[in-house]
């Protein structure tokens, strides 16, 4: 039976390339009746670079509103918060004795993350490890993630497979799960994926007119032509591709209809298309910022599930590695 299991970190408003990478992928997996199905706010993942302590509590919350907003359904999924299942946490402290610092150091997540952050902690290097428990606590086998993450996915294989070998078999392979459209680019630079720092790219919760302005404001080709070339036109192809994954249409459609038109009148369009994509999704989550409380009622009532999921698990591993009497 597939065991599914992702997370996105609470730092700062999520974005369309987190919808389109990330969550629209989460919501299509949920429908298909997984035997478990776990999405995490990872904010033990968001402390190990710079966060303010003050907002972060809200930011946290407010993450939870935008991922039951945009569709995932507490009846069929569990939503946790990371730091509120400690079983994460100690599973990853046991797999940190089987892992060679000599696989974190050469990852190239880690080294982006130091030059980007030029946080030099421990947590920022050991971060992989910590995926990898988030993943097996629950023996998940489908991980839904951006190309970005496949090194991860891979150090997790590892890790199980070390594990496996030493202590008698316990989890099953990994497998990542790639989705269409997993790699938005920046607004401002189509070589960057989007990111959530303004004018690069475009919240789920930006207004109508913030909206037009960041849709105006983005650099586009040499050129005229209206066409999807990722190598010669990136800049168009990228958002040819929002385009495309928010209207259901093929890519080619909008190449026909734009065909002698202007950059100005592709991207009026696309404005339109994205505030009214939006639209029903700003309502629901306004709603869900109102109600907190039933918010936090369905984190909670998660995390106790979760709870349980996690404990037989670890009880597994710690009877194995002979910290726990049979």
């Amino acid at each position: 039976m597939t065991r599914i299991f992702s997370g996105i970190r609470p730092s700062g408003k999520l974005h369309l390339g987190n919808y389109l990478g990330a969550i629209k992928n989460w919501i299509e997996l949920q429908d298909k009746n997984p035997e478990l199905c776990v999405f995490m706010i990872a904010d033990y993942h968001g402390i190990t670079t710079p966060f303010e302590p003050k907002k972060y509590g809200e930011q946290i919350l407010d993450t939870a509103c935008e991922f039951l907003a945009a569709g995932l359904n507490p009846k069929k999924i569990l939503l946790i918060r990371q730091s509120q299942i400690h079983q994460h946490i100690e599973l990853a402290w046991i797999f940190n004795t089987i892992t060679p610092i000599s696989w974190l150091d050469r990852l190239p997540t880690y080294k982006e993350q130091l030059e980007k952050t030029k946080s030099n902690n421990v947590g920022l290097l050991d971060y992989p490890v910590l995926m990898a428990a988030d993943i097996l606590i629950y023996k998940a086998n489908l991980v839904p993630v951006g190309e970005d993450q496949l090194p991860h996915i891979d150090l997790t294989n590892e890790i199980l497979k070390k594990i496996n070998s030493t202590f008698g078999q316990t989890f099953e392979p990994v497998k990542a799960h790639l989705a269409p459209g997993a790699r938005i680019m920046s607004l401002q630079d189509p070589a960057k994926k989007m990111s959530k720092t303004e004018d690069e790219g475009i919240a789920l919760t930006d207004s109508p007119d913030q909206i037009r302005e960041k849709i105006k404001k983005a650099v586009t080709d040499s050129g005229r032509e209206i066409k999807f070339d990722e190598k010669n036109k990136p800049a168009i192809s990228n958002l040819l591709t929002i385009y495309s994954l928010l209207s259901n249409k093929q890519i080619s459609d909008f190449e026909k209809e734009y065909e002698g038109k202007s950059y100005v009148e592709f991207k009026n369009g696309l404005t339109e298309t994205v505030v009214s994509f939006l639209k029903p999704f700003q309502k629901k989550y306004n709603q869900f910022k109102n109600n907190i409380g039933e918010v936090e009622k369905v984190l909670e009532d998660s995390e106790e599930k979760a709870r349980n999921e996690a404990q037989k698990t670890l009880n597994e591993v710690k009877q194995k590695i002979g910290v726990l009497s049979r």
